[in-house]
């Protein structure tokens, strides 16, 4: 008898403890995430405004080939923000790899671009400060990554300013 209380007892305490952490993940874990923009740029208004609209479409999916405004692939989502403000910049990665000028990571500010080399293939991004970037991502849409993670800091290529 004694042991199938201590059982009964062992099985409410993992229980318990499963619950507390489950509860603390979903308030934790899947709080909105809050983007901090850089505004120490020459052309700061400018590219904060077009940051802040980007971060409008978090949560957007992604599709190959879409340029918006219901989904995106990564150079779609450039071109589709950037032309929301009157900049015609192309549609392709490629296209975009070769506009404007190359950057080094002490001089990138919102609103510039982050390109990646992935398998072969370029993936291109918003920077929204001189760490976090918004992007479509093939897993997960539209979302903010940072540079800092492992993969891509992996993948890194270079950072454009095209303002």
């Amino acid at each position: 008898m004694r042991t199938g209380r201590r059982r009964l007892t062992d099985d409410i305490r993992l229980f318990l403890t499963l619950t507390i952490a489950l509860s603390l993940l979903a308030v934790f874990g899947c709080a909105p995430k809050t983007v901090r923009i850089d505004d120490s740029a020459p052309a700061a208004r400018m590219s904060n405004d077009i940051v802040r609209y980007a971060v409008t479409l978090l949560g957007k999916p992604y599709k190959n080939a879409a340029k918006g405004p219901d989904a995106f692939d990564c150079s779609g989502f450039v071109y589709y923000v950037y032309r929301r403000f009157g900049m015609s910049v192309p549609v392709s990665t490629e296209g975009l790899n070769k506009i404007g000028y190359e950057i080094g990571p002490a001089n990138v500010a919102s609103g510039d671009l982050v390109v990646f080399l992935i398998k072969r293939e370029h993936h291109v991004g918003i920077m929204i400060n001189r760490l976090e970037f918004i992007h479509a991502s093939k897993s997960r849409g539209v979302t903010v990554d940072s540079v800092e993670a492992a993969y891509w800091k992996r993948n890194f290529s270079h950072f454009r300013r095209i303002l």
